[in-house]
Formats: C-alpha cells, sequence, structure tokens
C-alpha cells in the first residue's frame, strides 16, 4: 500500500531528478513523472511514465555493446533511458511509446543534448511488429500483462523470421514469470534493490 511518506519520498525525489535535468541537462524534462490520463491513453492500455534508474549505465556496462549492436526502448516515454544508451557505441538507438505527448518530449530532449543517434515514434504495442533491426531489448515495466503478453508475441514472431541472439533488459520484472514459461528468453543475470520496483533482469535469446 502506498502511504502518505511513500508520496512525499516520491515527491523529493522527482524534485531533485527534475533539478538536476535543469542544471546539468540543458533544461531537458526525463525526470517529471506523467499519468496515464496526462499521456492521452488509459491504465489498460500502459503504466504511467516514470524515469528510468541511472543504474542502467552499470547494467550495459557488462556487455560488449558496438557499432553492431541496435536498441529498442519499449514503452520509451521520455526517452531517459535512451539518454543514458546514447554513453554506449549502439549503431542506432529508437525508442517508442503509445503516447504522442511522451515522443514529443523525448525528441525534444534529444534535439537539446544534440543526439543525433536517438528517435522515438509512437506506435502502440499491441500492433507493433518492426522489431527485426534490433538485438537489445529495453523495457521499465510500460503495460499491464495483456499488452505484455501481445508484445512479446510480435517479438518471438520477430525471432523466427530472424534468428539471432538478443538481450532484453527489464527494470521492475513483473512479466518474469512469463518470459521464463512462454518465450525462448533465458535469465543471465539480475540486480536487486532495495526498492522492488529497480530491480533489473537480463535476458538472453539465442537461436
Amino acid at each position: 500500500m502506498k502511504t502518505p511518506l511513500y508520496g512525499m519520498l516520491c515527491g523529493i525525489w522527482q524534485r531533485f531528478a527534475c533539478l538536476n535535468d535543469r542544471f546539468f541537462r540543458k533544461n531537458a524534462d526525463f525526470s517529471g513523472w506523467m499519468t496515464q490520463e496526462s499521456a492521452g491513453f488509459t491504465k489498460n492500455h500502459g503504466n504511467q511514465y516514470q524515469p528510468t534508474t541511472d543504474a542502467l549505465v552499470r547494467i550495459l556496462k557488462r556487455f560488449p555493446i558496438s557499432q553492431e549492436d541496435h536498441i529498442l526502448d519499449i514503452g520509451c516515454g521520455k526517452g531517459k533511458a535512451m539518454y543514458l544508451m546514447s554513453r554506449f557505441p549502439f549503431g542506432s538507438i529508437r525508442g517508442y511509446d503509445l503516447s504522442e505527448t511522451l515522443t514529443h518530449i523525448a525528441n525534444d530532449n534529444f534535439s537539446r543534448l544534440g543526439l543525433e543517434q536517438c528517435r522515438a515514434f509512437q506506435a502502440d504495442a499491441l500492433e507493433f511488429q518492426d522489431y527485426d533491426a534490433y538485438n537489445y531489448f529495453y523495457l521499465y515495466n510500460p503495460f499491464p500483462e495483456e499488452v505484455f503478453h501481445a508484445m512479446m508475441d510480435h517479438l518471438q514472431e520477430s525471432l523466427k523470421r530472424r534468428p539471432r541472439t538478443c538481450t532484453m533488459i527489464y527494470l521492475h520484472p513483473v512479466c518474469h514469470d512469463y518470459i521464463l514459461r512462454q518465450t525462448p528468453f533465458r535469465l543471465i543475470w539480475k540486480k536487486k534493490s532495495w526498492i522492488g520496483w529497480f530491480d533489473y533482469n537480463c535476458y538472453s535469446n539465442t537461436p
């Protein structure tokens, strides 16, 4: 249950994160949370926007990333994760989100910071199927389970069309059991946190 103390701590955290955006990220807007209603969709289609944790950088350092690698942020929101990904030599960094408002904010953030390798676009996970170009995938608990299942079905069809080794990095992995039961991805590493929604799981698929 979310308590008043929880709300107060979240408010303080957001405040400091937004100040960091203002003074150290050229007034970008990565850190302000956004409800489903504000983003233009319902709770049945997606979860509210919260920024990815900076620990993603430590996760990505575990992998031998090169220009041959291409990453897709599934449910990218305002693009905080993609901003962190830009510190690594990915050949391309892309992200999609159901919200046109969020993708507009993400692309404005990238423009402010000169991140030409990053681009966000609007797409619905229930319909999006263009996964073939990517071998890294990132998620921060973006969807309810039904939407997550549909997204994974599309991703698995891509792996059948174009067999390849892929890595999936999943922050707050609420659908972990489903991944292990119903997909070819296997857990290869995890990072636990004292706050459950800061846990990272890393999965791999090898043809």
